[in-house]
Parts: structure tokens; C-alpha cells; sequence
């Protein structure tokens, strides 16, 4: 992307070309990026949103196609290597946290990769890892306003890789053959009404987060029989949901 940037690059795949680049532009479809890529289209967009948000680049949306502006200095170099964006931050994180999930390295070992991770990706981005002065005990909206947006959001990225992580840790423990109990949930009992089984999957969602936390839900008696016999089944399907996304980001 940077040096399409820098060549002014203009996608080959478009019949009409009326935008006058300027320096740091090219001129690309979402199309063509993913078949350069190898990446999905869906990907391509949510990885240049990613960048965007974290400045990397801007988006000039034209109707089948974008105009991407990098951020340059000196006008021969850019803000930090593209890969250290949020999409890359992810995939590296997760793939420490795998190896943590199946048990092959420790929490200690997980932490400190990540950690490394985190320091390397605030660092290349020109910021300082750093955490704000004063009295660290401070509220959300505090840590906000002291803290660049920018290592804030990186933060977060780790943050929210290590509680998927954990989730993944404990789904896995789930029998994975009780899965297809819910597949057979859904064609005999609701007789394959998907509608019917989002609803239930939102309640079973509901019922297990809550479980540990709120004692005073009131179901009936079939109801609370139904729910825990799927109970398992659920954590299993999402088990292996989520290991599937990790996979795919690392």
C-alpha cells in the first residue's frame, strides 16, 4: 500500500480514471486488493478501517472504487509499517494466545509475548509506552483524556484478544461430540425454525453469562430442564466457533 502510495498507482481494473492524485494518493478497488491480497473483500475493508481509524491512512470513497491518502513525512517517509496496524497487532497476539489456550505455553510466557507485542506496536507508531502520571487509580474517562487514542486503542486490541482468549480456554473444556446435540435440537424439536433457535441461543447466551452473577431469574421448571440440558452443547458449538476465528486471524 505504501509504495502504490508513493507511485501514485492507479488500479488497471478501472474503466474510468477522473481523479486527479495528488502526493501520497493511489487509486485502487476493494476488488483488486484482495485478489493481490489473497485476503477476503470483507477483510480488505475492515483492514484499511482499522488503519484508518488508527491514522495510518485516509479514504476518499468514490462509487466503485477509493482514493487511499497515506500519511507522509518529509515526503519520502510514512507513519509506521502498515503490518502494525490493529489487523496485524491481532494476529499476532493471537497466535501467543493459542499456544496458550492448548496448554503448550504458560500464563507467564503469554504475558510477557504479549506485552512485547503491545510495547513494539505502540513504539513503531512514533508513541510512548508509557502509563499516565500521577495517580495511576484514576477513572475511565481520566485514563481517556491522559492517555494518547492512539496507545489507548492498542491497549484495548490486547485487551480484548487475551478475554476471547480465556473465553476459548474454558469453552474448550466442553466435550466437543455434544455439539450435534443442538444441531438435533434444531431439526426435531423446533423443526428447523432458525428464527426459534437465534431466540434460544440468546436465552442460553443469557442464562450462562447471568448464571454465576444473577441468582434471581425465575424460569419454569421444563424451561430450566431445557436450558441446562443444553448448556454443554452451546459451549461446545462455541468453542469451536471461536477457535475457528482465531484460526483465521492468525
Amino acid at each position: 500500500m505504501l509504495d502504490k502510495s508513493l507511485a501514485g498507482f492507479v488500479s488497471p481494473f478501472l474503466r474510468k480514471q477522473d481523479f486527479q492524485l495528488q502526493q501520497g494518493q493511489c487509486h485502487v478497488t476493494v476488488s483488486d486488493l484482495a485478489a493481490e491480497w489473497h485476503w477476503h473483500r470483507a477483510t480488505v475493508r475492515s483492514f484499511l478501517e482499522t488503519l484508518e481509524s488508527l491514522g495510518q491512512l485516509e479514504r476518499t470513497r468514490l462509487p466503485k472504487s477509493m482514493v487511499i491518502t497515506m500519511r507522509l513525512h518529509d515526503g519520502n517517509h510514512v507513519t509506521p509499517d502498515i503490518a502494525q496496524g490493529k489487523t496485524g497487532i491481532v494476529r499476532q497476539l493471537n497466535g501467543i494466545l493459542s499456544g496458550w489456550v492448548n496448554g503448550s505455553i504458560t500464563s507467564d510466557d503469554a504475558g510477557i509475548a504479549c506485552g512485547k507485542v503491545v510495547h513494539k506496536a505502540i513504539t513503531d507508531a512514533g508513541l510512548k509506552d508509557e502509563l499516565p502520571e500521577d495517580d495511576c487509580h484514576v477513572t475511565l474517562m481520566k485514563l481517556s483524556e491522559r492517555m494518547d487514542k492512539r496507545v489507548l486503542e492498542i491497549r484495548n486490541t490486547a485487551i480484548e484478544c487475551i478475554v476471547l482468549a480465556a473465553m476459548r480456554k474454558v469453552l474448550c473444556r466442553a466435550k466437543p461430540d455434544e455439539r450435534m446435540e443442538l444441531t438435533e435440537y434444531l431439526c426435531c424439536d423446533l423443526e428447523g425454525r432458525w428464527p426459534s433457535l437465534i431466540d434460544l441461543s440468546e436465552e442460553l447466551a443469557e442464562h450462562i453469562i447471568n448464571l454465576s452473577k444473577d441468582k434471581d431469574i425465575d424460569y419454569d421448571d421444563d424451561r430450566q430442564v431445557l436450558l441446562n440440558n443444553l448448556h454443554d452443547p452451546f459451549m461446545s458449538v462455541a468453542a469451536k466457533a471461536l477457535v475457528k476465528s482465531a484460526d483465521a486471524d492468525c
